[in-house]
């Protein structure tokens, strides 16, 4: 008798069990996701699309990395950089690959930990004294449109002491400073003289050896999303591979056989301390 009764009460839990499942069923792979990205196109070596119009390139490696460690995909949405920036704002977008931190950018977008370093070079045809900001007062340079370039610079910008014009990318800067339409363009070292030694400027166009300033590059998220979970996973990983060494291996191995010296670019281990909020 007990071992019935036994029996109708597993019978009962199973019944149970199984209308749970039945009714409340658990959504089909729901730990994945897709996530939305963009950024400046044509940024060598860390943002490009080969013949084939796949995107690749060091930044969005090491962002597919962390994707795919917490079981994401990402789809790459290729705008103009404002609208790009515009887009993450508005949360039509995820992901910027390439972003510099600022205060005023950190009041609407959320930050990764800091990925690699670039330096800020001032560019030109002739040559010409530089050894503060200060030197180029009176003098007309370029920008890429919505771009910022770290506080320092924001702010020479601001105080009207040089006249800066904003173009659309590099490319369009390289023909104004050629044309004799500027006196100098601003940009981050590595992926600028690539472009320069690409089309047989590189004796041409110079950097200055003055280093306006030397810049984190982050992914940036927009704030108040629904996918800012998401977000937060991506930000431990990349973390994780930063404190293990695998971005800096990412690093040397991308630029094996350069003259790009790879440790210039690895991020301190000073700044992997740093307590700037990421989600």
């Amino acid at each position: 008798m007990h071992y019935i009764v036994r029996l109708q009460a597993i019978k009962q839990i199973l019944i149970a069990i199984f209308l749970a499942v039945l009714l409340f069923p658990l959504p089909a792979n729901a730990e994945e996701c897709t996530l939305y990205v963009s950024g400046q196109m044509n940024w060598k070596p860390f943002l490009m699309k080969n013949n084939a119009g796949e995107v690749h390139g060091l930044m969005y490696e090491i962002l597919e990395y962390a994707a795919r460690k917490n079981n994401c995909k990402l789809q790459y949405r290729d705008f103009p950089w404002k609208r790009a920036v515009v887009s993450l704002e508005k949360g039509k977008i995820d992901i910027i690959c390439g972003f510099f931190w600022n205060k005023k950018r950190a009041e609407t977008i959320l930050f990764s930990p800091p990925i690699l370093r670039n330096e800020l070079h001032i560019f030109a045809h002739d040559a010409f004294k530089l050894e503060s900001l200060n030197d180029l007062k009176g003098k007309k340079g370029d920008k890429i449109r919505g771009s910022s370039y770290g506080d320092k610079f924001d702010d020479f910008v601001s105080s009207g002491k040089a006249t800066f014009n904003e173009v659309p990318d590099h490319q369009t800067a390289i023909k104004r400073l050629i044309r004799n339409y500027s006196d100098f363009f601003i940009g981050t070292y590595i992926d600028t003289c690539t472009k320069l030694s690409e089309q047989g400027l590189g004796n041409e166009i110079v950097p200055l050896p003055y280093v306006v300033d030397t810049v984190d590059v982050y992914f940036a998220y927009p704030k108040g999303s629904k996918k800012t979970h998401y977000y937060n996973k991506i930000n431990k990983t990349l973390a994780d591979m930063q404190r293990n060494g695998t971005i800096a291996a990412m690093i040397k191995a991308y630029f094996k056989g350069s003259k790009i010296d790879s440790g210039s670019i690895v991020v301190p281990k000073w700044i992997l301390n740093w307590s700037m909020p990421i989600s």
